[in-house]
C-alpha cells in the first residue's frame, strides 16, 4: 500500500475552510483549541462533533458565542477522524469562510412524528431562500444530513430531502454515542437537541463533490429475510430460521461470538438500483434477532460481502477524487462506526492515518450514512472541497 501520487498540498486562491481538533477532555482546553485550529477565519458556518464521552454541553454553547456572526450545527459521535487521531474520543470543527461559502439550515424537529410532506416543504423553502442570498460565483451546491441517530429516521429524512432538492448532491450522518446506543443528540446555534435533524444546504465558489466508498464486494453466498420489522430494523428470520443462528452459520460463526467486531468484519449486502451497498449489523436481540443499522424489508435477498483492502481502497478513491477536483483543501467525512472497528481489529489505524493527513480528511463515526436517497452503513460518505475557483 503506497499513498497516491496526486499532488494535493495545493495552493489555493485564499484558503477557505479551516479544521481543528482536540483530544482533550477539559471542555475550556477543548475550546482553546478549536478556537486555535479555526485561526483567522470568518465563518459562515461552523460543524462541531463531538464524542459522547466528553463534556459537549459545555463547549457547543460557548463555541456559538465566539463567532456570534456564524451559524453552528453538529452532533455526538462515536469518534473521531483526523490527521493524528482514529478513536472513541475527541471532538472536531471545520468552519467554511464568508469569502466562498453560504449556508441556510432548515431544522426538522419532533422526528417522533416525522411528515415527508411538511418536511420536504421546509426544505425547498430553505433551498430557495439559499438561492435568494448567493453571489454569482457561488454555484457548487450541496446538502448535509445531520439526523439523530436513534430517531430511526434517516430513510424518510433523506428521501424527502432528495425529492425536495432534485439535482443537489446529498450527503449525511447519523449522531451517535460510542455504541451505547442511549442518546444521541444534534447540536445548532448553541443549542443542544435530541429527536431532531438538520438539513444543511451550501452553495460555494470553490468546486465541490459529495463521495461515497466502501470497500466490500459481493461473494456468492446468499440468503432471503422471511420475518422483519423494518420500522424497528429487526430480522427476525433468514431462510426461515431464527435470524442470528443463520447468519453465524452463514460466517462459520458460534452464536455467542457475534459482536461488533465480527459484524464488522462480515457485512451483508443489497442490491439497489444495479449497485451493491452494505446492511449492516448492530446486535443481536436478546431472543436472536438482529438489529440492523438500516431498514430491511421482508423478502429482500441479502449478500454476504467480501472485504477489500481498506487502504488501497480508500487511497486509491481519495486520489481519483483529488485528481477530478484539482487537489483538495479539505475533505469532511462521516465515517461508520464499523470501519474504525474494523481498523481496528487489523490493526492498521496508523496506516489510515497517513492517508487521512495526505487528503487533508477530518470528521467522526456516525451510526448510519446518507448519500443521496438512501440511509446506509459501513461506508464513508463525506464532501470533498477543492483549493480554486472553476
Amino acid at each position: 500500500m503506497s499513498i497516491a501520487e496526486a499532488d494535493i498540498n495545493i495552493q489555493p486562491d485564499a484558503q477557505a475552510v479551516y479544521r481543528a481538533w482536540s483530544k482533550s477532555r477539559n471542555p475550556v482546553r477543548m475550546l482553546e483549541e478549536l478556537k486555535q485550529g479555526l485561526g483567522p477565519c470568518n465563518p459562515a458556518l461552523i460543524a462541531l462533533f463531538v464524542s459522547s464521552n466528553l463534556p459537549y454541553e459545555d463547549v457547543v454553547g460557548p463555541l456559538a458565542a465566539a463567532y456570534p456572526q456564524s451559524q453552528l450545527v453538529g452532533c455526538t459521535t462515536a469518534g473521531s477522524l483526523t490527521a493524528t487521531s482514529y478513536e472513541g474520543d475527541g471532538a472536531v470543527a471545520v468552519a467554511f469562510d464568508h469569502s466562498a461559502f453560504s449556508f441556510q439550515i432548515c431544522p426538522l424537529t419532533n422526528l417522533n412524528a416525522f411528515s415527508m410532506a411538511s418536511s420536504g416543504e421546509a426544505i425547498e423553502a430553505a433551498y430557495f431562500s439559499l438561492l435568494r442570498d448567493l453571489t454569482p460565483d457561488q454555484k457548487h451546491f450541496f446538502a448535509m444530513l445531520l439526523v439523530d441517530g436513534l430517531s430511526r429516521r434517516e430513510e424518510e429524512i433523506a428521501a424527502s430531502t432528495y425529492a425536495a432538492l432534485d439535482a443537489v448532491p446529498i450527503f449525511g450522518a447519523s449522531a451517535g454515542d460510542n455504541l451505547n446506543f442511549d442518546t444521541t443528540q444534534i447540536f445548532l446555534n448553541g443549542k443542544v437537541l435530541e429527536d431532531t435533524a438538520l438539513v444543511v444546504l451550501g452553495a460555494s465558489s470553490r468546486p465541490v463533490e459529495v463521495f461515497k466508498l466502501e470497500h466490500f464486494s459481493p461473494t456468492e453466498d446468499r440468503v432471503v429475510v422471511t420475518s422483519a420489522d423494518p420500522q424497528r430494523r429487526v430480522v427476525w428470520s433468514i431462510n426461515a430460521e431464527p435470524a442470528a443462528d443463520e447468519y453465524a452459520r452463514l460466517i462459520g460463526a458460534d452464536v455467542g461470538a457475534l459482536t461488533p467486531e465480527i459484524f464488522a468484519a462480515n457485512p451483508l449486502l443489497v442490491r439497489v438500483g444495479g449497485d451493491y451497498h452494505v446492511r449492516a449489523i448492530q446486535k443481536v436481540t436478546p431472543d436472536g434477532a438482529l438489529h440492523f443499522y438500516c431498514a430491511i424489508d421482508e423478502g429482500i435477498v441479502l449478500t454476504l460481502a467480501h472485504p477489500q483492502d481498506m487502504r488501497d481502497n480508500l487511497n486509491q478513491h481519495m486520489g481519483r477524487l483529488s485528481e477530478r477536483i484539482g487537489g483538495i483543501e479539505l475533505a469532511l467525512c462521516f465515517d461508520c462506526i464499523l470501519r474504525r472497528l474494523e481498523a481496528e481489529r487489523l490493526g492498521i489505524t496508523g496506516d489510515l492515518l497517513e492517508i487521512f493527513d495526505h487528503f487533508r480528511m477530518i470528521g467522526f463515526n456516525t451510526y448510519g450514512e446518507q448519500y443521496r436517497f438512501l440511509h446506509l452503513s459501513q461506508t464513508l460518505t463525506g464532501l470533498a472541497i477543492g483549493g480554486g475557483k472553476r
